[in-house]
């Protein structure tokens, strides 16, 4: 990557050529300054492609975008590509002004290109950045040379586009794909970049039929997260076509550019048994993507233990004759139903009153008793098991729908009738205890004379639970650095000491459950920037800059609230699922409810901010009156987070071991002990080695925590010691400690702090 040097070089050269020329300077003219400064060529190419002379010329430095690291992956594997084929000669086709082949003429200064493409001024400008000899530049597919065959072909056909009166074209430009593919030499590689629907619609796919029937081959079907395809913003998927039948085939996804040479290097041994958590080979006639296969993978992990046996849904009923629940009932028809809603994501149940879906759009499904019990079959549905096996069968770009066929012929794991009834018993016996717990809040809303026979009865649900004990010892579950601070407020006997303690651990936590919301938006949105943005700077308030216990707070409630917006909107589902996977979107909805113990910190904020709770002057008997009407806080924190805590953790990952997942050795951060857990975790994708990191127990992938805190100050390398991102002054990031007397401040430098503070967004 250039340096700012470079890149402020460059930007003064051009600024230079706009003033002195009187004619709007041409993408080769840019090109020339590019070279003339040493511009490394995927910036040089980057900056290209986004200078616009009919529209003028914008010469700042802030004005250009490095290329993104998504979009270096398809580069990467563009390059593998041509090592594997020793390519001399390439050919690009793109309309776009996008250029693939950019690190293969980067990584091999033999390698000679054609480049066709309409946008003529694009091409003109590679020419006068790699020189003459290297490049050749024309204007459509009918004008390649025919001096010789290429060793490589990238082509990037506009989708969409259709020739006029052309009545059979597929939509992806696979008729200019069929002009390319005898420009191929015997043992080269031709790799059709283009939209993900290329996959799964049929005429494509029928496109790609006819090319078997033509002597060519899919040797491979590599999906591309979204902004990967150059100049797009949506799902791509790259198609690797070779001369002859391809009897296997590689399916995969290209995540990073560690997968780009890793897919690379396994095209080049050719089929194999071993699989990768990126990558695996099939047979060429199965119609598998590597989304079905990472759906698979991820239902056999959630499959429930115990013993069972597996049955289609279909064989459990006693007729397979599917009504809506809005029809009547037949007479002599099974009154034991189960109502199945079309819709993937919503919620099964055993009768009609409790469904939340209009009754048109539920199947009312027939169920055997002696077979399977309703409600046992209701739970196992709406388990996160039988959650991903009905979205598996699920139809719709919009809309995500089951069909009957489909339903039916769900494979579902039935144990016996004494396990399946245990099972609905006890989901019963907890719906009796909420009614039951739910009557004590009605009678003392009611009646306050009946308030000791209440409070009797919650007692004794207490002492069976210990919950008093449980929040006492929460320190031993809490993560760490939270865990720390709780356990210094439980030892402290100076009660202003214990007063700012509790505070602090309150403020701790609104700033973890930023670095977790923020975290997670970073992680499952292609497009967060903007998105961050508005979240560290919101209108009219104070921003990232100055970030105290109000802040932390309102972050953390609008960073939940945009994540909950991206497991519940279809569209940004699907295309989180793509970007970080279906084990981080399943971890995304299994942390959702730590959202609601913002309003916890509600009231502990406005002490935090009272002349008495910030200004240090209290009374030793009121300090210890406040830490009572706190209690009340640190039980709704307990309660809306230590289930989900006890699950998810901070660590650190450290050596990794590559083999059928990726195995790390981690450090678990939790409870007030430095001497942090070791661990073993296997994971389905790379995580960053020594950096903190949030991780759901037992899943098969780890989010990157951002550095809104840090552990040990960088003079004093002191485990124990937590620091905060508080603020931005004259001596740079400040950095401050909830417990650590001897240094409680700091001040550090961090790279990805500083693009935070410095973003804004636009108008603001």
């Amino acid at each position: 990557m250039a340096g700012d040097s470079t890149l402020i070089e460059f930007t003064r050269e051009l600024e230079h050529l706009v003033k002195r020329s009187s004619e709007t300077p041409t993408l080769s003219d840019v090109a020339g300054i590019a070279r003339k400064a040493a511009l490394p060529p995927r910036e040089a190419i980057s900056v290209i492609a986004q200078c616009n002379p009919r529209g003028g010329m914008i010469s700042t430095l802030g004005c250009f975008d490095r290329p993104k690291l998504v979009q270096q992956a398809l580069y990467e594997l563009v390059s593998g590509f041509c090592e594997i084929a020793k390519a001399r000669r390439v050919l690009e086709m793109s309309d776009l002004p996008s250029y693939c082949s950019v690190q293969v003429m980067a990584d091999d200064g033999d390698v000679n290109l054609t480049y066709v493409s309409r946008n003529l001024e694009f091409g003109e400008a590679l020419k006068a950045y790699w020189g003459e000899g290297r490049v050749q530049s024309v204007s459509d597919t009918d004008k390649v040379p025919d001096e010789g065959l290429f060793d490589l072909i990238v082509a990037q056909p506009p989708v969409g586009y259709r020739p006029a009166g052309d009545t059979k074209a597929d939509g992806f430009c696979g008729e200019c794909v069929r002009k390319l593919l005898p420009h191929l030499s015997g043992s080269g590689w031709l790799l059709w970049v283009t939209a993900r629907g290329v996959v799964w619609q049929d005429r494509p796919r029928q496109t790609l039929a006819e090319f078997q029937q033509e002597g060519w081959g899919v040797a491979g079907m590599i999906d591309l997260p979204a902004g990967t395809w150059p100049g797009t913003t949506i799902e791509g998927a790259v198609v690797v076509l070779r001369h002859g039948w391809q009897g296997q085939k590689l399916v995969g996804v290209l995540r990073d550019v560690e997968t780009a040479a890793s897919m690379a290097i396994a095209f080049g041994k050719g089929p194999s048994r071993k699989t990768s958590p990126n990558w695996v080979w099939l047979d060429g006639d199965d119609p598998s993507g590597f989304a079905e296969i990472e759906r698979q993978r991820s239902l056999r992990k959630l499959m429930p233990r115990g013993r069972h046996k597996p049955r289609t849904l279909a064989s459990l009923l006693i007729s397979e004759k599917i009504k809506k629940a809005d029809k009547p009932v037949q007479d002599g028809e099974e009154a034991s139903f189960l109502y199945v809603p079309e819709y993937a994501n919503c919620r099964v149940t055993a009768d009609l009153d409790s469904q939340t879906v209009k009754p048109n759009a539920v199947y009312r499904l027939p169920i055997d008793p002696a077979q399977v019990n309703p409600r046992f079959l209701a739970l196992l549905l709406n388990s996160a098991y039988g959650k991903a096996l009905r979205q598996s069968v699920a139809r719709g770009a919009t809309i995500q729908r089951v069909s009957i066929p489909d339903l039916l012929a769900l494979n579902i794991p039935i144990p016996d009738a004494p396990t399946q009834n245990r099972i609905a018993r006890i989901d019963g016996d907890v719906d009796i205890l909420k009614a039951a717990l739910g009557e004590c809040v009605s009678a003392t809303e009611g009646d306050w004379s009946a308030i000791d026979e209440v409070a009797e009865t919650v007692e004794q649900l207490k002492a069976v639970l210990d919950i008093e004990r449980r929040i006492a010892d929460w320190w031993r579950e809490l993560p760490y650095p939270m865990a720390t601070i709780y356990r210094l407020y439980q030892v402290s006997t100076d009660p202003k000491a214990r007063l700012d303690t509790l505070l602090h651990f309150f403020e701790m936590t609104a700033v973890y459950l930023s670095a977790v919301g923020v975290s997670h938006i970073m992680a499952l949105r292609g497009d967060y920037q903007p998105v961050l943005e508005k979240l560290l700077h919101p209108q009219g308030a104070q921003g990232i800059e100055r970030a105290d216990f109000g802040f932390w707070i309102k972050l953390a409630q609008a960073s939940f609230k945009e994540l909950n917006r991206i497991t519940g909107d279809i569209e940004l589902r699907t295309k989180a699922g793509e970007i970080g996977g279906p084990e981080l979107l399943r971890t995304a909805e299994t942390i959702a409810p730590l959202g609601a113990a913002t309003e916890a910190l509600v009231k502990p904020l406005r002490c935090r901010n009272s002349w008495k709770g910030h200004g240090g002057h209290i009374k030793p008997s009121d300090a210890v009156r406040l830490v009572a009407e706190l209690q009340q806080d640190v039980r709704d924190l307990f309660e809306s987070t230590s289930s989900i805590f006890r699950r998810f953790q901070l660590v650190r990952p450290g050596k990794a071991e590559f083999g059928q997942a990726y195995r790390y050795d981690f450090e678990r951060l939790m409870g007030s002990d430095p001497a942090f857990e070791n661990g073993l975790a296997e994971l389905d994708r790379p995580a960053t080695s020594n950096e903190l990191a949030f991780w759901l127990q037992d899943s098969r992938t780890m989010c990157r925590a951002v550095h809104f805190f840090r552990l040990g100050a960088p003079q004093h390398m002191q485990e124990t010691s937590v620091y905060v991102f508080n603020r931005v002054d004259d001596r740079g990031f400040r950095w401050i400690s909830y417990q650590e007397s001897r240094e409680q401040e700091i001040f550090a430098p961090d790279d990805e702090l500083r693009s935070f503070v410095e973003s804004r967004p636009k108008g603001a």
